[in-house]
């Protein structure tokens, strides 16, 4: 009995230790969480700083929004905290921490696109200069407005580009490069079809010289009427280049030439040569009329023949065969080239 009895006390006053102990572990390891959960609440808290640093940096939109977010998260974390509902606090703190990742890693991409965006308006301001400068004489209608309307774009995504509108900015100036790019071929194509033009003006005048010449000791009614269409032919096509209008022109000639040098044969008479020479002459009109003026290496197959069949012609006229028969072979090789490259593309 006095056994039972020192037992049940001894186990009563363990167990008194036992439950005395309890609350003063519990405290701790509350203070332990709490601590760790603070620390988990001031991590966002930098955080958020650096994501304010980015926004203000890439001035995005949207890099803004999720900053927003962040702060307003990260404020319902703290109250939470303070009223004491650790795992509230928790929650929100973390997705308080994504969204500050996302502000930061957008606006870096923000800085990136501004940065792309502020090269291609650097360079088609630059590329804007140099076709006013190109174009400074130029009186077309359709160039100016061309360039009127490139300027325009530029000046609205300069405005979108200041707005940290990065998209719309990037739209406008890739308008106004492919714009420029466009007026820049076409004003390049003129002042090739005008060089190209006073070349073979120089070379149509030359011949109706010495049609002219040759002319004055004819009697043949037939030669001296195709003398004068040929004198009007080069006239019309000077009244064209006056226009720019340079194809209209090189076509004019091409007839004036034609017609000069079948008046020539009308009082020389023909051989094998100038048979030869009309053949490729009419092959050449003929792939002049397909050949379009914008397919840049077309008009080169087209130049080199022609410079050949002036060789030719020069050779004809001149009673040198030899030059002439050389040239004709090259007229040919080239005219070859060309039908070549036709059928290919």
């Amino acid at each position: 009995m006095y056994r039972n009895t020192i037992l049940t006390l001894t186990i009563l006053g363990l167990l008194i230790i036992v439950a005395g102990s309890v609350p003063a572990q519990t405290t701790d390891d509350r203070g332990s969480l709490t601590d760790a959960l603070r620390a988990e609440l001031e991590r966002t808290d930098q955080l958020i700083e650096r994501a304010k640093e980015a926004v203000q940096a890439s001035q995005s939109p949207v890099a803004r929004l999720n900053l927003e977010a962040a702060i307003d998260l990260q404020s319902q974390a703290w109250r939470a905290y303070e009223n004491e509902y650790p795992r509230l606090a928790l929650r929100l703190t973390k997705q308080a921490r994504e969204r500050a990742k996302k502000a930061i890693a957008t606006g870096r991409m923000s800085e990136q696109s501004q940065h792309v965006v502020l090269t291609k308006l650097e360079r088609t301001a630059e590329m804007l200069e140099r076709a006013r400068n190109q174009l400074i004489d130029q009186s077309d209608s359709h160039y100016l407005a061309i360039l009127q309307s490139a300027q325009d774009n530029l000046d609205k995504a300069w405005e979108f580009y200041r707005l940290g509108q990065f998209r719309a900015a990037l739209m406008l100036a890739n308008q106004a490069e492919k714009a420029l790019d466009k007026l820049v071929r076409s004003s390049n194509r003129d002042l090739r079809n005008r060089l190209n033009f006073e070349r073979r003006a120089d070379a149509a005048q030359q011949l109706l010289e010495r049609a002219r010449t040759l002319l004055a000791e004819c009697t043949s009614p037939a030669a001296q009427q195709l003398a004068q269409h040929a004198v009007e032919a080069y006239e019309q096509a000077n009244k064209f280049a006056a226009n720019e209008r340079f194809q209209a022109a090189i076509q004019a000639l091409q007839r004036s030439r034609k017609m000069a040098n079948q008046a020539l044969r009308e009082c020389r008479g023909d051989d094998v040569l100038i048979k030869r020479y009309e053949r490729l002459k009419n092959e050449f009109d003929r792939l002049a009329e397909v050949v379009a003026p914008s397919d840049d290496r077309g008009q080169k197959f087209l130049e080199m023949a022609a410079e050949q069949l002036e060789l030719a012609r020069e050779g004809l006229d001149n009673d040198r065969s030899e030059t002439a028969a050389a040239a004709l072979k090259a007229t040919e090789m080239t005219l070859t080239q060309l039908k070549r490259y036709l059928d290919a593309g």
